[in-house]
């Protein structure tokens, strides 16, 4: 069977989005215990947004690539071991919409847009608490910006390291577990 490109990328459009449905639950549970743990829950709830994010591509380019490996030996495809990095910037592409209207927004564009930012950003929630509390765009400054674009680097990163890891086999059972000594 050979490799559909097209659905992999509708695919991984989805994989975004399941990792924002997750981020929500990691927003939600931020803001359970956010009052009580302090600058500790945003530290904390951060990385397990961000780790949602690294871990739901790195898992569906791991799949895929394995996918595509066995369509170029098989039937002559010509995926190549690149292809990871096109599914993540497709599955980020919802994420740099929201963050071009939040540069709209910031910058003069008549309208504040950080709240619905930090609800549709839910996995970067935490840490965006941290240097924006308030859900006024004036008190967004635009030094996070430098925070908004290294989040958005993980999605194409993700799924390109765990593509590149399936398509070239790697088991990182044996890379983990039973290390070469």
């Amino acid at each position: 069977m050979k490799y559909n490109k097209r659905s992999a990328l509708i695919f991984a459009l989805l994989k975004g989005l399941q990792a924002e449905f997750f981020g929500i639950f990691v927003m939600v549970f931020f803001w359970a215990v956010a009052k009580a743990m302090g600058m500790f829950a945003n530290i904390m709830f951060g990385f397990t947004g961000l780790m949602c994010v690294v871990c739901i591509l790195a898992d569906h380019g791991l799949k895929q690539g394995s996918l595509a490996a066995s369509a170029d030996k098989l039937h002559g495809d010509s995926v190549g071991s690149n292809f990871g990095g096109l599914l993540g910037i497709t599955a980020m592409l919802p994420f740099l919409l929201t963050a071009v209207i939040l540069l709209i927004s910031k910058l003069g564009g008549g309208f504040d847009f950080l709240a619905v930012y930090k609800i549709s950003n839910a996995c970067l929630y935490p840490l965006l608490d941290i240097f924006a509390h308030s859900a006024d765009i004036k008190d967004l400054r635009l030094g996070v910006f430098m925070l908004i674009i290294p989040y958005l680097a993980l999605f194409p990163i993700s799924a390109f390291i765990g593509f590149r890891w399936g398509y070239n086999k790697v088991d990182l059972k044996d890379m983990i577990v039973y290390k070469k000594k």
